[in-house]
């Protein structure tokens, strides 16, 4: 037994233990389950000091009260100017919308709303079910696959590069520059990998510059059929957007619409089997139930699991005071497991009734493709539980080494002798 510690509950040990997690310096393990220290931040160090001065928040009434406070700012122009340099990341992560405040974030904003809306969005449940269909009985062949290539990432990537209005052939192209372009956003990175991130971001907007202007060239005739050909005729109709800010758009929202869908859907699978009485009873859920059990799956993954912003004012949180100026990460993926507002919040129960996680973030900034990544998991969970009931590991998974996004780099699976 340790010393008990007055001022945090537990024993001086643990408090030692959480004030020494540094997010710029992850322990061993921690890639594979960051929950063992995310639990010991949220119980013994909850406003917790990085190595860099920014400022850990973990527990979930903390996290929803900043994301709530409309004077907390997302603009991380000196942050990523100190950390990138000039160049090509530095101007995609400042002119996208994820940094910028209101109201340059709602105007710019409003542009790609329409594709987003549940109605839109609906439109694309034949294109999903087809392609999850087509793509089950592809891995039935095989038998074994790696769910991760051969299953999770095809089916975001493919449907966001229709949405945005990629030619479908590049999405591979496309998926790589993509992730170089996001990866610089850990908390600590290499100058290497900041020079890879400038070079991936320099050769895609290049790409999307070459698509814009193709669209510019033919006019877009009604309705925009895309994301870029909305962006083109906002461009036109002197809604003073620029040349840069349509690229930048494109890049984040082809970004946004792929990696997370793809972890949801890799990590849920390998948290089902993990669990496999929740796996067992996906098909039995009515489509009135269904979205609850994705909202637990979105909960259990959250497949972002940080997101930053900058105090302006003073604020008192549940854990104790932040000062103006601070810059704050929030850390969804520890708040979806807080005890303090879920009912056994480590076990995976996809009859949970009571679910307001923050995965999908909250307020102005909430994620603009949530209903889009709902639809997919709706769609494919059930469809790969029914077709494939003795869905076995065979081989063990290998989670990426992201602070930020968690994902799979393989999850190799045997699709059972009942296929």
């Amino acid at each position: 037994m340790g010393t008990p510690d007055v001022a945090t509950g537990g024993t001086l040990e643990t408090t030692a233990e959480a004030r020494s997690f540094d997010l710029f310096d992850v322990p061993e393990g921690y890639f594979d389950d960051p929950q063992r220290w995310l639990r010991l931040l949220r119980d013994h160090d909850p406003i917790h000091s990085n190595s860099d001065g920014t400022v850990l928040l973990t527990r979930y009434h903390d996290v929803r009260r900043v994301w709530r406070d409309l004077s907390a700012s997302v603009d991380k122009s000196e942050m990523f100017l100190r950390k990138f340099g000039e160049g090509p990341l530095l101007r995609h992560h400042t002119t996208g919308m994820l940094f910028r405040d209101p109201p340059d974030h709602d105007r710019l904003r409003m542009i790609v709303n329409p594709f987003f809306d549940p109605d839109q969005v609906e439109r694309f449940r034949p294109f999903i079910n087809d392609l999850t269909d087509r793509l089950l009985d592809e891995a039935a062949d095989r038998g074994e696959l790696d769910f991760v290539a051969d299953f999770a990432r095809r089916i975001p990537i493919s449907l966001i590069t229709r949405i945005v209005g990629f030619p479908p052939e590049d999405g591979g192209l496309l998926r790589s520059l993509g992730l170089r372009v996001l990866f610089p956003l850990n908390p600590r990175v290499s100058q290497e990998v900041i020079d890879d991130g400038n070079a991936a971001a320099a050769e895609f907007s290049d790409y999307i510059l070459e698509h814009v202007r193709r669209v510019r060239r033919r006019g877009v005739d009604g309705e925009p059929e895309s994301v870029i050909e909305a962006l083109v005729a906002a461009e036109a109709e002197d809604r003073r957007m620029s040349e840069e800010e349509v690229v930048q758009m494109c890049l984040l929202v082809f970004n946004g619409g792929h990696e997370t869908t793809t972890n949801l859907i890799a990590v849920g699978t390998h948290h089902l089997l993990n669990h496999p009485d929740e796996y067992a009873r996906l098909p039995e859920f009515t489509e009135e139930q269904l979205p609850g059990a994705v909202e637990e799956l979105v909960r259990y993954v959250t497949p972002l699991q940080l997101q930053g912003r900058r105090t302006t004012k003073d604020l008192e949180l549940a854990s104790g005071p932040l000062a103006a100026g601070t810059e704050v990460i929030l850390c969804q993926a520890s708040a979806n497991r807080d005890e303090r507002a879920f009912d056994d919040p480590a076990r995976l129960d996809l009859r949970r009734t009571s679910n307001a996680h923050v995965s999908f973030g909250l307020g102005v900034h909430a994620c603009l493709g949530n209903q889009l990544a709902r639809l997919e998991a709706k769609i494919v969970f059930p469809k790969l539980a029914r077709r494939f009931p003795a869905l076995a590991r065979a081989g063990a998974p290998a989670f990426n080494e992201n602070v930020r996004f968690r994902g799979l780099n393989s999850l190799p699976l045997d699709v059972g002798v009942n296929a």
